[in-house]
């Protein structure tokens, strides 16, 4: 019971926020890619990965998110990747669907 009231709270709450669902998801997202990359010095800029929302077709509560991911940030080492992010809205909450990390040919050293 007390679980149920917390969830409800937090889509009240959510919803309430600038962009709502969107922002629930881009937190979604940024939480799961913190857990995947932890250890690694990585930058997603969360308030564009929140405007790049787009409800997937056929609705059902599905969202698609994506940005640019920078890794070593700052360092010789800096390369880019494309961060796509797919996330279910219901009742229970927000929950990562899928997350892929896309390499840029241009980005990748291949012995050169």
């Amino acid at each position: 019971m007390r679980s149920m009231l917390v969830v409800g709270l937090t889509l009240i709450l959510s919803a309430c926020g600038g962009s709502g669902g969107n922002q629930a998801a881009a937190d979604a997202c940024m939480a799961e890619a913190n857990s995947r990359l932890a250890g690694k010095s990585f930058e997603i800029d969360a308030a564009q990965l929140a405007a790049s929302a787009t409800t997937a077709e056929g609705g059902d509560g599905m969202l698609h998110l994506s940005t640019n991911v920078v890794f070593d940030p700052g360092l010789a080492s800096e390369f880019t990747q494309v961060f796509k992010c797919k996330v279910r809205q219901d009742a229970a909450g927000t929950s990562v669907i899928s997350l892929e990390f896309i390499w840029s040919m241009d980005q990748l050293n291949m012995g050169k």
